[in-house]
């Protein structure tokens, strides 16, 4: 597609109200659409004629579930991103990615990935009627700070792109905060595309090559089941020297291979087959830890008035969809948890 294509009006406003969702009342989003129209235009003329730039990054920490580095663009250029992943990056990117790869995509997530490896398991334990079941868990060192912009845009190059999206593609790639030549920047939509693919000829070869038809993988975690403890410990050699030589990737220390009767950690949850084929989930203590100082948080902000009913009634309800299913559903007493009538301000 050429540019005048994917950057149209009502490309660039679809995108906006999307970008906008939940977050209406913040300065940015009140400024840009003070001047909508004009802001929309001036967008379109930027990108047709090539003469648009990115903005600077704005540089936080989030330190749940682990500290992170976020680098977000403004406003204006996260509609820029969002109408070119919906129209352009993410039909192409998707068609050659492999079912079982579950991240960031529509239909699929979280639950999708966790029912995904739950039937694996349940399929190698009929096979033999034991839980007597192998696991490798592959997980990438720094995965978005590693990757590497070339190899990236090689990658992209061998999807039929054409020249003007190629265009965009590299300047979202390069342009990147202190001009780095590798790493991409949590907080973009098309970084998590770029994160997707870029792990996809990996999957191919763990599918296609080594054999492993029951693999899932989520971003950067990967698990591989088996009833062989030993080809799996070749396969880990084999993904290990593949990750180096083709994406100048290393896997981390969490890379292991374990019983599935002692559970693995993934998602957040800790997963066992059981010795009469059921499977079952426990949140793992870091989870469970982290979940209670919400809880505490939430309850806080309530008392004092800061944060009002519906608030609380959607942080309830987020938090008994993460426990749902586990066996912290009933020891975790989120309906009963102490929130006190809110004082007024």
């Amino acid at each position: 597609m050429k540019l005048d294509e994917i950057f149209t009006f009502e490309n660039l406003y679809s995108a906006y109200k999307n970008c906008r969702m939940s977050k209406q009342h913040k300065g940015e989003v009140i400024r840009f659409e003070s001047n909508l129209a004009v802001n929309l235009n001036n967008l379109n003329k930027e990108l047709t004629t090539k003469n648009y730039k990115l903005g600077n990054y704005k540089k936080f920490y989030i330190y749940e579930p682990k500290e992170r580095l976020i680098e977000a663009l403004p406003f204006k250029d996260r509609v820029v991103v969002r109408c070119f992943c919906d129209i352009c990056l993410k039909p192409k990117i998707e068609r050659k990615l492999i079912y079982d790869n579950c991240a960031c995509r529509s239909g699929k997530g979280t639950p999708f990935a966790i029912d995904r490896l739950h039937k694996f398991l349940k399929k190698e334990y009929l096979k033999e009627s034991n839980n007597e079941v192998y696991f490798l868990k592959c997980d990438i060192r720094k995965y978005f700070p590693s990757i590497n912009h070339e190899i990236l845009i090689e990658l992209l190059e061998e999807i039929d792109f054409s020249n003007d999206e190629m265009w965009i593609i590299k300047k979202l790639i390069k342009d990147q905060p202190d001009n780095a030549s590798i790493g991409l920047p949590l907080g973009n939509q098309s970084s998590q595309w770029f994160a997707l693919l870029y792990l996809n000829k990996i999957d191919h070869y763990i599918k296609e090559q080594l054999g492993i038809k029951c693999y899932v993988r989520y971003m950067d975690d990967m698990i591989l089941v088996h009833r062989d403890k030993k080809y799996l410990s070749e396969c880990k050699n084999k993904i290990k020297k593949l990750c180096n030589d083709l994406l100048d990737l290393e896997l981390n220390e969490k890379t292991q291979i374990g019983m599935v009767k002692n559970g693995i950690d993934f998602l957040g949850y800790r997963h066992i087959l059981s010795s009469s084929g059921k499977i079952i989930i426990k949140l793992r203590y870091s989870s469970k830890k982290r979940l209670k100082k919400h809880l505490k948080t939430v309850s806080k902000l309530y008392n004092k008035g800061i944060v009002d009913d519906e608030y609380v009634y959607q942080r309830k309800n987020s938090f008994y969809n993460h426990i749902k299913g586990t066996n912290e559903s009933t020891k975790l007493k989120i309906d009963t948890f102490p929130f006190k009538k809110a004082k007024k301000l």
